[in-house]
């Protein structure tokens, strides 16, 4: 038996979820690759997936397999990109998919920058809110915002920290009064992000642990900037990350209110495949990623260019009290 053969076949059953799925990725007969996976089941002793009419999953010993294997091979590949000198200008296509909402504020001058530092690079990038299944689908790459990620086999890169805040416009304030504390929002219009874990439950930290207040209002969307004109319109409350409103902060168009009961922050990551750890095209992206938003110049940057006549009508309208 060449174990690294099984060991690679094992791996990408796993990944991809079935036998023939992993034998043509892999050039390789399915009966090919089931012969090797039942070699290193026998060679190991022990049952390594679970085989069901439906999906494969790895059993426990398989898990713990997996996970050393994975690093065996990775190490190998690293290895194997050295000698090839595979350290050159990343080229090719990278594809990637990004939040809808975070891609169309904050992508756009990041992806500029990344197709003037590598020129032989081609991007395709998808911006929906769906996760995407990377490898059934063929991406490189995703950016993902979560305050934790599922496990998975998938590589995650934390990229940063992005800051969540309840605001309000000041004219909702004068004219509904201004939260104290965390139950107060019970009485308030609440805007609604449904594709929250929980969207109707916000949870705040308090100095006896988190607090929990189920929240309502007149307008639920799946997608954030849509919340943006009925707050500064003054219709509602709503908590959204740092990116959506720095703009909206700076000119005061909305004020941050229950500063001193914050909410959870979210995380930007970067997650990719195992098979593609050693990729110059994956590298290129992680290091302008960390780069591009290790602070908040990364989303700042791709809205400045256009806000400043906004910023300045912004500001006619608060001086005005409208």
């Amino acid at each position: 038996m060449d174990q690294i053969a099984a060991m690679r076949s094992f791996r990408k059953v796993l990944e991809l979820g079935s036998f023939s799925a992993a034998a043509r990725q892999l050039g390789l007969s399915k009966a090919a690759v089931s012969k090797q996976v039942s070699e290193l089941e026998a060679y190991l002793g022990a049952t390594l997936i679970h085989r069901t009419t439906r999906r494969l999953h790895p059993t426990d010993a398989g898990q713990a397999y997996l996970e050393s294997a994975a690093a065996v091979l990775d190490e190998l590949e690293a290895a194997d990109a050295a000698v090839r000198h595979l350290q050159s200008e990343p080229s090719g296509t990278l594809r990637i998919s990004v939040p809808n909402a975070f891609g169309q504020v904050c992508i756009s001058a990041m992806l500029a920058e990344l197709g003037k530092r590598h020129a032989k690079l081609t991007v395709s990038v998808e911006a929906t809110d769906r996760q995407v299944d990377l490898v059934e689908e063929g991406f490189d790459a995703a950016l993902r915002i979560r305050r934790s990620l599922p496990d998975s086999t998938l590589i995650a890169r934390r990229i940063r920290e992005i800051p969540v805040h309840i605001v309000a416009a000041p004219s909702y304030l004068k004219a509904r009064g201004t939260p104290q504390k965390p139950e107060d929002l019970t009485q308030h219009n609440c805007f609604i992000y449904t594709l929250s874990p929980r969207p109707f439950d916000w949870t705040f930290k308090t100095p006896n642990g988190q607090r929990n207040v189920k929240v309502r209002g007149s307008i639920h969307t799946n997608h954030g900037h849509l919340l943006l004109e009925p707050l500064r319109q003054g219709l509602g409350i709503a908590i959204l990350p740092d990116f959506h409103i720095s703009q909206d902060l700076e000119a005061g168009t909305l004020v941050p209110i229950l500063t001193k009961y914050p909410a959870d922050p979210v995380g930007l990551y970067v997650v990719y495949p195992p098979s593609r750890h050693s990729s110059p095209k994956i590298r290129a992206l992680v290091d302008l990623a960390t780069e591009w938003f290790a602070h908040d110049r990364g989303w700042q940057e791709t809205e400045l260019a256009a806000a400043p006549a906004r910023r300045s009508a912004a500001r006619a309208r608060v001086a005005h009290g409208e």
